[in-house]
């Protein structure tokens, strides 16, 4: 994964071995500057931090996004002038005490205090996309609506639908909780169910998509696996771009993700990680 000269950066990738805040800061700002930072962000601005929030479980089981990292990232983000909010919609109910009780379980109240709000909005929306592949109506959370920016900030986990969860499949936490069963019995095969996923993200367009892989998941993902240590960030512009990196990091091919085949076929990645231009800190 070499630097492809004279290129657009691609995807970055930083060590990061812990999580202490003003490390994670300082790799944060790393990892972020090849592409620009966050130079886009304007005061005034709103931007969703759409956090990996799948259940109620607590930071060391590596299935959340980690809150010293959302807590660092409110902070880069709030030093330009932004509002942040932090938000996802777990497996069960769309509900505020659903919620409160997951934001309790994953560390989110810290986040609080680097000035990050936690989403209390609970509405739903029809959504329509007749550009889709396949997802041209669909229900989702309101919150999303309300910003200027959508930053999707991933856990590194394998899955054992979709082989990987990484930013693509994070977007699907735009679907409220309850309503995920339908949306896979709508689209019962993996590869009907990973257009759907490409759908949502081409819907929604995260302006931007880091991975905490400090901690991954390997094993029985999204939520019963094991922790193990990979000690990297990465980010890219393009969900799928740092998916298939992401994929190779962990030994994994195009061919081994879903998610990554459907992004293929719309030609959003090349077929190879090889032909990405990827930079290490």
């Amino acid at each position: 994964m070499e630097t492809v000269a004279n290129r657009p950066l691609d995807v970055s990738v930083v060590p990061c071995d812990a999580y202490e805040h003003e490390r994670c800061k300082a790799a944060l700002q790393a990892l972020l500057e090849p592409l620009g930072g966050l130079t886009f962000v304007k005061p005034g601005d709103r931007v969703v931090v759409k956090a990996n929030l799948i259940t109620f479980l607590k930071p060391d089981k590596a299935a959340t996004t980690h809150p010293v990292l959302l807590s660092a990232l409110t902070e880069l983000l709030r030093e330009r002038g932004a509002s942040v909010v932090i938000g996802d919609s777990p497996g069960g109910p769309f509900s505020l005490p659903y919620l409160k009780r997951v934001y309790a379980a994953t560390g989110l109240i810290d986040c609080e205090k680097a000035g990050a709000a936690l989403n209390q909005n609970t509405a739903i929306k029809q959504g329509t996309f007749p550009e889709a592949k396949v997802m041209r109506e669909f229900t989702y959370t309101a919150y999303l609506d309300d910003c200027d920016y959508i930053i999707d900030f991933c856990k590194l986990k394998t899955h054992g639908m979709m082989g990987l969860t990484g930013g693509c499949k994070n977007m699907f936490g735009a679907i409220p909780g309850t309503d995920k069963p339908e949306y896979h019995y709508r689209y019962p095969n993996p590869t009907d169910f990973s257009r759907m996923l490409v759908d949502i993200n081409a819907y929604f367009k995260p302006v931007l998509t880091i991975c905490d892989g400090i901690m991954a998941m390997e094993g029985n993902g999204p939520s019963m696996g094991k922790p193990r240590k990979m000690g990297l960030l990465a980010a890219s512009k393009s969900p799928h771009k740092l998916d298939l990196v992401l994929a190779a990091l962990i030994h994994m091919t195009r061919e081994d993700v879903p998610t990554l085949e459907a992004a293929y076929e719309r030609g959003l990645i090349p077929g190879t990680v090889a032909e990405l231009n990827v930079t290490k800190g």
